[in-house]
C-alpha cells in the first residue's frame, strides 16, 4: 500500500475526459483510488479499495490510516480485525459493483479497454456485455482478447491517451 501514489498520465486524461462529457465511467481492478486522485467520478473500483476499512467483528468504518499506521495485525475498539474493503482470492466480487459496471459497458458507444492482461476471467465476461462496434484496446503486450478489438493500439496507455 502506497498511499502518497500518484496519478499517471492515463489517470489524469481520462478525469478530463470525464469532466468533457466524452468518458461516463471507469471501471478498474485497481484497489489504489488513482483514479480518484486524478479527479474521476464515476469509478467501478472491481476489486474494492484500501481506503475503505471495516471491522470484520462490528463493522465499524476506517480509513487507511488504521492500516499504514499499524505494524501489527490492526483492531477494532471491539477486538475484532480491521480489513481493508478489497476483494482478496476465494472472495466474491461486489454484486453492485458488478450490475453497474455491466450497465456502464452494456450502453457504452465505445468501449476501451487499456493497461490490462486480461487474464481474469470475470473480466473478459464482462467484455460481452459490449454490444457495439467501437472496442478499443490499448496495451504494451499482446492478450488473448486483440482478435476481438476493432482497433488495437500497442503501447502504454497513458502515452496513447495523452494523444487524445
Amino acid at each position: 500500500m502506497y498511499p502518497d501514489a500518484k496519478p499517471n498520465k492515463a489517470h489524469i486524461r481520462l478525469a478530463e475526459l470525464e469532466k468533457e462529457g466524452k468518458l461516463h465511467a471507469v471501471i478498474t481492478q485497481n484497489i489504489d483510488g488513482l483514479h480518484q486522485k486524478a479527479g474521476s467520478v464515476n469509478v467501478c473500483e472491481l476489486h474494492g479499495s484500501i481506503y475503505r476499512n471495516f471491522c470484520m467483528e462490528c463493522g465499524a468504518a476506517y480509513d487507511i490510516d488504521a492500516i499504514t499506521h499499524n505494524v501489527d495485525i490492526p483492531l477494532c475498539g471491539c477486538g475484532g480485525i480491521i480489513k481493508p474493503n478489497v476483494v482478496l482470492y476465494g472472495e466474491g466480487l461486489d454484486s453492485e459493483v458488478i450490475g453497474k459496471s455491466i450497465r456502464y459497458i452494456s450502453n457504452a458507444d465505445v468501449l476501451i479497454i487499456g493497461g490490462t492482461s486480461m487474464m481474469i476471467t470475470y473480466t473478459v465476461k464482462l467484455i460481452d456485455f459490449y454490444m457495439g462496434n467501437k472496442l478499443v484496446l490499448i496495451n504494451k503486450s499482446e492478450t488473448h482478447i486483440d482478435g476481438r478489438a476493432n482497433l488495437l493500439i500497442r503501447g502504454s496507455i497513458g502515452e496513447v491517451l495523452s494523444m487524445v
